[in-house]
């Protein structure tokens, strides 16, 4: 708002509700009798201003000291305090839709109370954990294996009885029990120091003393195996397991009974449950975002070995999208043939990887495709220089890097972690993989994970060999033959919550976008009833939720009966780079004109219209292959979270892999532990990375890509001295990156990471919606907590270990 309106400021706040309203002129004159044309002309202006419908997203939680919640309206979410929700849903009601004045409105309203609280913004329980947690602390999280949980046959229920145990030397020690279930038993012992007393792995008996005396099984003994102790708090716990067959039908009957009574009463024992939907959570975020290519190896001839499937996301699809040619073939096989493949099988059990360099030639309208591994490049000194250099001086100049592990095809099925038997849909989740989809995997033994690594710093430094245009020729030993295509790799997509309500058929068609002063053409690819898809000539640069009007001009020719012109749609979805929309016709009371053409042409034109499914040619396949990729993927993922002081991590995910650089995670840390404070070194500094990478994926979709250099003394206890990290940026010229590696190396250990920073996808509630189903049930506050964990989740930091072409690009290897 200009200054000279600033006296009018609530004036303006309350007429702008009324913009559109026909008393609104009436409204506005009574007001504004004393003031000249001018200034009443903006004022209107202004309260024109404040009444556009606005998309901005509304976050509060850095800004007020009160607790923020989630709130969705109109399809945009915010976080809010209590005062600013109520001022919220006021506005929202007099305005009618949600509006810049709304927007604003809030904003003034944490901008008073933080002038009014300035300086007491931090609470004194904050000051105090603060206090208590060093910096490096902040940053130390639980790591997880993903889908590492263990799948339960039996409910179990907490209950707390009596019990005797008699021990295999005659003694007898009093417990009570924790949980019971029909074949299984926690229990604590009374005097924890007969904890000694109890071997794991052997056979006790015990009686249930505190069972009701007309049970018929106070007396019974019942034979039981100690399978383990594990320690909660202070206290431990035995756990132990017995054979149903072999128990007395009594005791069965009577257990099966008690759990069947009084589980609504005493609950369900959530534990394994509430582990797994954890551990779903982190899995969803990794699968829908990860950089890496997962492509899975067929050894039916393992002289052979032939990659045959890969799973696919919106991220790593680009590796795969490289690999076409002017047909749309796929031919990312050429960069996995099987001279390659084998070498790297061979080698699984390693640390090794291999490192693709490519890039493409058109001729005559086809593309030609070049690669060649380090290795390969070693064994041609007289071309490696050559190919080096010219690669790299072209636009499709690539490098990836590609590490190998041996699979278990078995691993493809993940059950739920509860029982069977609780109702249908959990019965269907935890069906086993059908004889189909397990002969289609009983080959794949080995996973590649294809990695792209390309970075414009290191594309500048091959940049700066000496090229010799004489050799470019020779470099054809390079390419892959046309005329001898390998297999194609079917893909696999990471499917989210399908959408659409309505049937989608493919529609190619021309079509013409307009918005505000935005003119762009494109065609479209697929429409429904409500909804339509399109493709652009040029990025679309408005944001989600944008008003658009869409015309048809090829499709107008054919019909007279609709005007196929400024048909208003809104943007539900864009892609990273803003040639692809999804749209959904805007309609009041009765169906839009682009609904009522739509609804008629599918009407009409069924029997030509192609519809567009996602059935998968062996169901299962997709979810199977994710199954395998979470299990056996060696790529390091953070977790992140928008705290009231900044972004923090929260967890990692990692399947155990021997690599000399998790030292720098693992660093004087207990076994389940990583230490990320290296990653956040800047964090002082106003420019912080991996803080502004965040803000910017707020708003912008492409994933961010940066090298990160790392210095390491594992002879020095102190973590914040023992590790020195440095940004790319940080070190402005490729002398002073040199200069970093060498003293890093003459000092200690020297790494290198290529890291990915990505916005976390919209959950998927419905692939987890049966375990909440089931923790809601009995501990809601369990699911409210895990809710609030899913869609906390800001974004994911993925870490590429990249220390080999570093060295290699540098000459240092020579």
């Amino acid at each position: 708002m200009t200054n000279d309106l600033s006296e009018h400021t609530y004036l303006i706040h309350k007429l702008a509700p009324f913009v559109e309203k026909p008393e609104f002129s009436r409204l506005l004159y009574d007001a504004t009798k004393d003031l000249g044309n001018e200034k009443r002309f903006l004022l209107k202006m202004e309260m024109k201003r404040l009444s556009k419908p606005c998309i901005r997203s509304i976050d509060l939680r850095t800004r007020v000291n009160s607790r923020c919640q989630l709130i969705s309206f109109q399809g945009i979410k915010h976080y809010l305090h209590k005062p600013a929700i109520e001022l919220f849903e006021d506005l929202v009601e007099r305005y009618g839709i949600y509006t810049f004045g709304v927007y604003e409105s809030v904003l003034n309203l944490a901008e008073h109370e933080f002038n009014q609280n300035a300086g007491t913004m931090t609470s004194t329980e904050d000051v105090v954990q603060e206090h208590r947690k060093s910096n490096s602390e902040k940053y130390i999280v639980s790591n997880h294996q993903l889908l590492n949980y263990a799948h339960r046959s039996e409910e179990r229920m907490n209950y707390v009885v009596l019990v005797e145990i008699f021990l295999h030397n005659k003694q007898s020690l009093f417990a009570s029990t924790v949980d019971i279930s029909p074949s299984g038993l926690k229990i604590k012992l009374k005097d924890p120091d007969e904890l000694d007393m109890v071997d794991a792995f052997t056979p006790v008996n015990i009686v249930f003393r505190g069972f009701q005396t007309d049970s018929g099984v106070t007396k019974e003994s019942i034979e039981y195996k100690v399978l383990g102790i594990s320690r909660e708090g202070e206290q431990a716990r035995v756990h132990l397991c017995r054979d149903l067959k072999s128990g007395p039908t009594v005791f069965n009957n009577y257990v099966n009974k008690l759990i069947k009574t009084h589980k609504r009463k005493y609950k369900v024992n959530l534990d394994n449950t509430v582990l797994a939907l954890d551990d779903k959570i982190h899995e969803q975020a990794f699968a829908s975002t990860t950089p890496s290519l997962s492509i899975f190896v067929d050894t039916k001839d393992p002289t052979t070995p032939t990659a045959k499937l890969a799973c696919v996301n919106g991220t790593n699809k680009e590796i795969m999208d490289y690999w076409l040619d002017e047909d749309d073939e796929q031919y990312i096989g050429f960069m996995l043939n099987p001279a390659r493949l084998a070498g790297m099988i061979a080698n699984s059990s390693s640390e090794t990887s291999i490192w693709v360099y490519a890039f493409t030639h058109i001729k005559n309208g086809k593309v030609y495709f070049y690669s060649a591994t380090s290795d390969e490049l070693e064994g041609e000194p007289k071309l490696k220089s050559v190919f080096l250099s010219y690669a790299s001086r072209k636009v499709s100049w690539r490098v990836y890097k590609l590490v190998c592990t041996d699979i278990d095809p078995k691993a493809a099925y993940v059950p739920s972690a509860m029982p069977t038997g609780i109702n249908r849909k959990i019965d269907r989740l935890n069906r086993p993989l059908t004889p189909r989809l397990e002969s289609k995997l009983k080959n794949i033994k080995h996973m590649i994970s294809v990695t792209d690594v390309t970075h414009l710093v290191a594309q500048q430094c091959y940049q700066k060999i000496n090229l010799d245009r004489d050799k470019v020729k020779q470099l054809a030993v390079f390419g892959h033959p046309r005329n001898k295509p390998p297999e194609p790799v079917l893909s696999f997509r990471f499917k989210q919550e399908e959408l659409r309500k309505e049937t989608r058929y493919k529609l190619r068609t021309a079509v013409k976008l307009e918005n505000y002063d935005t003119h762009i053409t494109g065609v479209s690819e697929d429409c429904s009833v409500s909804g339509l898809k399109i493709e652009l000539d040029s990025p679309f640069e408005q944001r989600i939720n944008s008003r658009v009007s869409i015309s048809f001009p090829a499709l107008q020719k054919k019909t007279t009966q609709f005007v196929l012109e400024d048909l208003k749609y809104r943007v539900k979805h864009i892609n990273y780079d803003q040639l692809v929309l999804h749209l959904e016709a805007i309609s009041e009371q009765e169906l839009s004109v682009a609904e009522k053409f739509f609804t008629l042409l599918i009407d009409n034109n069924r029997d030509k219209l192609k519809t567009l499914t996602n059935e998968e040619s062996v169901p299962g396949m997709g979810h199977a292959l994710r199954c395998l990729q979470a299990r056996y993927s060696p790529q390091l993922c953070t977790y992140m979270q928008k705290q009231s002081r900044g972004y923090f991590p929260i967890s990692t995910t990692m399947q155990p892999i021997r690599a000399s650089w998790l030292n720098l995670l693992k660093h004087d840390m207990p076994a389940t532990k990583m230490n990320t404070g290296w990653l956040f070194q800047d964090k002082h500094k106003s420019n912080a990375f991996i803080r502004d990478a965040l803000r910017i994926l707020r708003i912008e979709h492409r994933p961010v890509q940066a090298e990160i250099y790392v210095a390491f003394d594992p002879n020095e206890p102190d973590y914040e001295k023992a590790i020195v990290a440095q940004w790319e940026r940080e070190l402005a010229t490729h002398r002073s990156k040199l200069q970093f590696i060498k003293t890093a190396r003459a000092r200690g250990e020297f790494y290198a990471f290529s890291v990915h920073i990505s916005r976390s996808n919209r959950p998927d509630t419905s692939f987890l919606e049966q375990e909440m189903a089931y923790i809601t049930r009995y501990a809601i506050h369990k699911a409210k907590q895990l809710e609030e964990k899913m869609w906390d989740i800001s974004g994911q930091i993925y870490l590429t270990d990249i220390t080999q072409e570093a060295i290699y690009r540098y000459h240092l290897n020579e």
